[in-house]
């Protein structure tokens, strides 16, 4: 503290010191012999020598005078207090939507029941409000003890790197802010102290507990395994580096890649508006608006495309086809007569409310068989259900009746299949072709009609419908032409 002020009467002795940064001042107070008279208002004039009485905390000034009277002085008593100055704020980035934040699986055990659904980004959209820039603040000036100002520190502006799919838009507010727009679809990504938009996530290695289940505006790309039960849905393309290893649901706005092993299983699907493409393919169902493309084998699948399945080099073993545009494969069935179907199919037939129409039929014509095996010979015999004892008599007939009932729903569906089927032809430029080998075993389908492979072909083969889908005629090998 530096002493600034002194004085003296016949009551006491005055110092009036101040604290290092201003703010403070002090009274010593030492008694002299006519303490008993000392005045309030003699005090006080000796501090407004130094400091506005406006800074002067006129309580402790009464507690000084009180004490002196008593005889009792003080070393440092804080008489007034100045105003600090108050900084002013610095610019600041404010984030109003969930930034991408990889996980790892071994942190996250106490934060998340569901470890498929972690969401660790959030789908920004063309025109959203990412974030909001805050101007920095001239801050508030201070005034010290002695009643002179004290400046304050300037806020500081805020240095912002951030790439063309972000736009700095200025907004005229009270709270004086910038607002900071996505110009393109995807997610919010840091890379050091820039950031920007990124329209492809790309999962550096598999999709697994560190990921979760993946729900995204743009295109995917993961470098390593989708791992077991993890789903996939993307506005853009997906494409897999690695291998799918089954219970997998994966749904593209556009197309859908695997270079390794697909693996489905009966809890997966793939649904792609575009084209679907595999190296290994087994027990996938899919359906697809686009090209299905095979390399090596695809096993037990159901392949289902509103286009065509291409297949040169590969093996098609079990499961069924449908195409719009044609089928063309390396080797259909295998030696042990498996059976593999190939249909050709119009727009129509491979949508996905004729699938529940074929499925519904399936499910009624297993329902008629096994309704004949309970009911048995009474089904074309019936004048002898009346001779049954009344027990049985009850039972036959109530299968009867549910039998009946079954093949008028039968006939209603079999109606409806007809009329999508002749709503629209098959293409006429679409053929199955075999470029290798045709094994006993395989069946060409369309419309109403099934052509079965008795004996094992040799390649090349193109497989023709006729125009009213009623049979099959092999011609001359045309290569299927890449739409």
């Amino acid at each position: 503290m530096r002493v600034i002020h002194k004085a003296q009467n016949n009551a006491m002795i005055l110092e009036l010191s101040t604290s290092d940064d201003k703010l403070k001042l002090f009274a010593r107070v030492t008694p002299q012999d006519g303490y008993a008279t000392a005045s309030e208002e003699d005090l006080k004039r000796e501090i407004l020598a130094v400091t506005p009485e406006e800074l002067i905390d006129q309580r402790v000034l009464s507690d000084i005078i009180e004490e002196l009277r008593r005889g009792n002085g003080c070393e440092a008593r804080r008489i007034a207090k100045g105003t600090a100055p108050v900084s002013g704020r610095d610019g600041k980035l404010v984030w109003l939507v969930r930034r991408f934040s990889p996980g790892k699986a071994e942190d996250m055990e106490r934060e998340f029941v569901d470890f498929f659904t972690l969401g660790l980004f959030e789908n920004i959209a063309v025109g959203c409000e990412v974030a909001r820039v805050y101007k920095p603040s001239t801050g508030i000036t201070g005034k010290d003890v002695l009643g002179k100002p004290l400046s304050a520190r300037a806020g500081k502006n805020l240095s912002l790197r951030f790439d063309k799919t972000v736009e700095l838009r200025q907004v005229d507010t009270e709270e004086a802010y910038s607002t900071l727009v996505a110009t393109i679809n995807g997610y919010v990504h840091e890379e050091g102290d820039k950031f920007g938009i990124k329209d492809t996530l790309n999962i550096p290695g598999n999709l697994d507990y560190s990921m979760g289940h993946l729900d995204f505006i743009g295109s995917v790309k993961i470098q390593g395994d989708i791992h077991k039960g993890f789903n996939v849905k993307a506005r853009g393309t997906i494409e897999v580096l690695g291998s799918v290893f089954g219970d997998n649901i994966l749904t593209s706005d556009s197309s859908i890649t695997i270079k390794g092993f697909h693996y489905g299983g009966k809890a997966s699907f793939l649904s792609a508006k575009g084209d679907y493409t595999a190296d290994i393919a087994e027990k996938v169902s899919t359906e697809v608006g686009g090209n299905i493309t095979i390399g090596r084998e695809a096993r037990d699948c159901s392949l289902h495309t509103s286009s065509a399945v291409f297949a040169s080099h590969a093996k098609i073993i079990g499961g069924s086809v449908w195409c719009v545009n044609g089928f063309e494969g390396a080797t259909v069935g295998n030696g042990s007569g498996v059976k593999t179907e190939i249909e050709l199919r119009n727009e129509l037939e491979v949508t996905k409310d004729y699938r529940k129409l074929s499925e519904n039929v399936q499910k009624h014509e297993e329902a008629a068989a096994a309704l004949e095996l309970h009911i048995g010979p009474y089904l074309k015999n019936r004048s002898r259900v009346p001779l049954l004892n009344n027990q049985f008599k009850i039972k036959i007939t109530a299968l009867l009746d549910k039998y009946d009932q079954v093949q008028k729903s039968l006939q209603v569906l079999h109606s409806s299949e007809k009329k999508l089927r002749d709503a629209k032809p098959i293409e006429s430029s679409a053929s199955v072709n075999v470029l290798e080998t045709m094994y006993s075993g395989a069946v060409l389908k369309t419309g109403s009609s099934a052509f079965e492979i008795k004996d094992t072909l040799a390649g090349p083969l193109s497989f023709k419908p006729t125009e009213d889908r009623s049979s099959w005629s092999t011609e001359q090998f045309k290569a299927l032409i890449k739409g």
